[in-house]
């Protein structure tokens, strides 16, 4: 069976759990009576251990009381062609997969009609949006994957009323304009603006991100207000990469819309200063 995102998400917790209590793989097989192989494969996603095992190993690790409970909540259905999560304890989980799994991506493709990416986001515009400063400050440390010393490569097409929201205000409008044209002159990032008034396009059906792995290939991701839809089955992915190419088609070139950035900055600029 081809590893799932839920299956890499579930070896990755097993293999923290076991380092967190301080135990190497051969350590760890010898108290659950498994071989070294086994284990590595478990934690690697490549094989799927069954629920029983992954508690059996939880509790051998230290790790016990909600937090055992919760991690066991990707114990279950890994196999699934599909993964959404229904409960607070799987959301957490689901959300800290999505977070590794976009710093190991070997490129990140975003379709956003209406609210820019928060890989994109100022922290003007990020404290603007109801969020927590720890959720602020874990938005930033989230945007290095584009802007650290290894930057994956990523691909937004921007819905244009996305940059007419004003969240945060008019000098934080402008703020953020200039900041995706600084994004966009770095050669690992490529925004494009998607103008309104063109008729019906998938876009308008909402936002979803494709972010291709190593480990695992493209995942589509659907966004939905309290979870994501995690898709990994090619037949799945293929319409969110050809609707993303339709889009794409539909958009300003990378210098048009380096152009209307500019232009719409400054007149957000003397809009302030008035």
């Amino acid at each position: 069976m081809p590893r799932t995102p839920k299956a890499v998400a579930l070896g990755r917790v097993l293999r923290r759990s076991r380092e967190a209590a301080d135990l190497s793989l051969r350590e760890a097989a010898l108290s659950l009576n498994r071989d070294v192989p086994s284990l590595s494969r478990y934690e690697n996603g490549i094989r799927i251990p069954k629920p029983e095992l992954v508690s059996r190993m939880l509790t051998a690790f230290g790790v016990d009381g909600a937090r055992h409970d919760e991690l066991m909540t990707l114990a279950y259905r890994v196999g699934d062609p599909q993964w959404l999560a229904t409960t607070d304890a799987e959301r957490r989980q689901q959300a800290e997969a999505y977070v590794e799994y976009e710093r190991d991506a070997t490129s990140i493709l975003q379709v956003s009609p209406l609210v820019l990416p928060e890989l994109l986001q100022t922290p003007a515009v990020l404290r603007s949006t109801h969020r927590t400063e720890a959720e602020v400050q874990h938005a930033l440390r989230r945007q290095q994957v584009i802007t650290g010393p290894n930057p994956t490569r990523l691909t937004a097409l921007i819905g244009m009323p996305a940059l007419h929201q004003h969240i945060g205000g008019t000098t934080a409008a402008a703020e953020q304009l200039q900041h995706l044209l600084a994004l966009s002159r770095r050669p690992h990032i490529e925004l494009r603006i998607t103008p309104s008034g063109q008729g019906w396009h998938p876009g308008l059906e909402g936002p979803f991100t494709i972010v291709d792995s190593t480990p695992i290939g493209p995942v589509a991701f659907v966004e939905t207000r309290f979870s994501t839809l995690w898709l990994h089955n090619p037949t799945d992915v293929s319409p969110y990469r050809k609707d993303a190419e339709s889009i794409r088609t539909l958009s300003l070139s990378p210098h048009e819309t380096n152009t209307f950035l500019a232009t719409t900055a400054y007149r957000y600029q003397m809009a302030g200063c008035r």
